[in-house]
């Protein structure tokens, strides 16, 4: 899927044959089956969630460089670590990055303290993450009239271990891995950490029902396959929120990726951020110390499928979960705003921006505004709806137009709690 990679399949046969260092071997160490690339096709409707595209993995796609993965992290000799993660190329722009609000919208920031957190559910996938990072970059590098760089805009990812096994949640709970899912799903993850942005939980599974195109977790938890190192974390769904962190936790768990010192600190800070925030899926609530809110749950969610995910967020909040080493806190994280996109439509980008934009702004005075902090609007979307640079665009020119009214872009650790 990743154009600018080199061959993949060589790579992985070096990577997996060579490298001796233990934690140099996170995919080795989940030990999931994998099949040839299976059928992914969806019976569900356009409207499932979290209704992610239909792709396949690049025979062609490479993670790491052939001419130094062949060889130990470490240098024996010396003693000196070797950094084999590759640099990130950023895909082109399709259009240049504006400079100036065009929506017309009358309602401005009224102090720097109207703060807007972008949120992205879903990722890594293959399809999105890259051009969102590449959007990202585009604007994280920029300088004003003046020469004064613009200040950066990071944007918070609610990532699933699902995609380190495959693009459909049925990989997961199956325990049957697409080959080259760990490594798309990895290179993301890294990439996304580099940046800057920040990472927080979004379960395993997602508990997506594919014969109803939404959530279940009392159905989908009965039935998913657990490997046997993940038996003791527990069955319910609170345990598969802590597993899809630890798989993510246990991907980035390798100093060869990590070469400054800016990028250790990221790394670090990445998983702080990942154990101490999350979001449930297809499930607007917000479990916070002191507030306890659910909206617009559907008919079909209620009763015992409500009390499931209820009893979730409380356990999640309430910090100590089995396999969970980190006892404050896990802080869910529900929505203010929702942006959804047609994987079949095509947008007109200024049109949409300024729609999302509108959104968002209006947030800031609505009196039953859904989130519990007046000067704070979380807005979500998911990765897979960016599957081709012109959504990525659209993505990238609401982040400008809002900077342009004065807003704020924070990130979810930046949330008042």
């Amino acid at each position: 899927m990743f154009g600018v990679f080199l061959v993949w399949n060589l790579i992985v046969l070096l990577w997996s044959r060579h490298s001796t260092d233990s934690s140099n071997n996170a995919q080795a160490s989940d030990n999931l089956p994998t099949t040839e690339i299976p059928s992914l096709s969806s019976n569900s409707s356009e409207e499932q969630w979290p209704s992610a595209p239909n792709v396949t993995y690049s025979t062609s796609s490479s993670t790491f460089n052939a001419t130094t993965n062949a060889t130990n992290a470490t240098d024996a000799s010396s003693n000196v670590i070797k950094y084999y993660f590759p640099k990130f190329v950023a895909r082109g722009a399709v259009s240049p990055v504006p400079t100036t609000a065009t929506c017309g919208i009358p309602r401005r920031a009224k102090s720097a303290n109207e703060i807007v957190y972008l949120t992205i559910d879903d990722g890594p996938s293959v399809s999105g993450r890259l051009n969102l990072l590449s959007v990202l970059e585009q604007i994280n590098n920029r300088t004003d009239s003046s020469g004064k760089r613009v200040t950066p805009a990071y944007i918070t990812f609610m990532e699933s271990g699902y995609n380190f096994c495959g693009p459909q949640t049925a990989n997961i709970i199956n325990l049957d891995c697409a080959k080259g899912a760990y490594e798309e799903a990895l290179s993301g993850l890294v990439w996304t950490i580099k940046q800057g942005h920040v990472i927080a939980a979004h379960s395993d599974t997602h508990f997506y029902d594919p014969s109803a195109g939404f959530c279940n977790y009392l159905k989908m938890n009965a039935i998913t396959k657990i490997e046997p190192k993940y038996a003791q974390c527990g069955k319910d769904p609170a345990a598969d929120m802590v597993r899809g962190a630890l798989r993510l936790d246990s991907a980035l768990n390798n100093e060869t990726y990590w070469e400054t010192d800016a990028e250790r600190a990221a790394w670090k800070k990445a998983i702080s951020t990942l154990w101490l925030y999350a979001r449930l899926p297809c499930t607007n609530t917000w479990k916070l110390p002191g507030v306890d809110t659910v909206i617009g749950l559907r008919r079909e969610d209620q009763g015992a499928e409500k009390d499931a995910r209820m009893k979730t967020g409380d356990l999640l909040l309430g910090g100590k979960l089995p396999c969970r080493n980190e006892t404050k806190p896990w802080n869910v994280i529900g929505w203010d705003a929702e942006w959804r996109l047609d994987a079949k439509t095509t947008y007109d980008i200024q049109k949409e921006k300024c729609n999302v934009v509108k959104d968002i702004t209006n947030q800031f005075d609505r009196k039953d505004k859904w989130g519990p902090k007046p000067n704070n609007v979380v807005l979500l979307t998911h990765d897979h709806f960016f599957a081709d640079m012109f959504k990525a665009t659209i993505f990238r020119d609401v982040i400008v137009e809002l900077q342009q009214l004065g807003y704020t872009l924070g990130t979810i650790d930046q949330y008042p709690i």
